[in-house]
């Protein structure tokens, strides 16, 4: 009876482990403190991520932004370029090289290097004058003839010219002449005095395009054959 008066009775403190009934479970908390440890290690884990992913976010952003150029007159006055970021734009000398090496690698060819150079050349051009390029290689049989005649060509420039500069294009006049060989010894040579009008389309400065500029068109023009 003393059990039962002690679970009912109400207003006082749970009755003592002495007087609970004889086989009635006692229930201790043992792993509260570990639990509440870990929860608290998730918590720093996921603070630890999120900041480390801030600060990639940041640091790629600071990456991506223009350098700082500081120019400074020959007054001595020192000033910051707000278009540091902006691409520079396309030298007359640049112009110049890059025609060189076009006319070097699309019309002076030879029979043991003409596909390395077709393929260098046509790199340099855009991709609707590459159909072009391709389409008037073909018609006129240029790598048939140099391939049968085991032909080398030597191009002499004599004149580059930039026509018109343009916020687009640019126009351009290229002159020289081909100096024809062959590796056979009894082959004949020739001369051929020639005229291009070149249009390069500006294009922003790349991997693939370190000049700035493609060959959009080309024109030519024989004197001398």
């Amino acid at each position: 009876m003393r059990l039962f008066a002690a679970f009912f009775r109400k207003g006082r403190e749970p009755a003592p482990a002495s007087e609970l009934p004889l086989g009635s479970p006692a229930y201790y908390e043992v792993w509260g403190g570990l639990e509440s440890a870990n929860r608290a290690l998730w918590v720093a884990l996921w603070f630890a991520v999120t900041v480390a992913l801030l600060s990639l976010i940041m640091l790629r952003t600071m990456l991506r932004r223009p350098p700082v150029v500081i120019r400074v007159a020959e007054s001595g006055q020192a000033e910051i370029a707000r278009d540091a970021g902006r691409q520079p734009p396309v030298s007359e000398a640049e112009i110049k090289n890059f025609l060189s090496l076009f006319e070097r690698f699309f019309t002076g060819l030879n029979a043991y290097t003409y596909d390395a150079d077709l393929r260098l050349a046509f790199s340099m051009m855009t991709q609707g004058f590459q159909a072009k390029a391709d389409e008037m290689l073909k018609r006129e049989g240029t790598v048939e003839t140099l391939k049968a005649n085991q032909s080398r060509i030597m191009v002499v420039l004599t004149e580059l010219k930039v026509l018109r500069d343009t916020a687009e294009v640019i126009e351009c006049r290229v002159m020289g002449n081909r100096q024809i060989g062959s590796y056979k010894p009894d082959e004949t040579t020739g001369e051929v005095v020639f005229e291009h009008d070149i249009i390069l389309r500006k294009v922003p400065r790349s991997e693939q395009a370190p000049y700035g500029v493609l060959v959009e068109d080309f024109h030519e023009s024989v004197y001398k054959k």
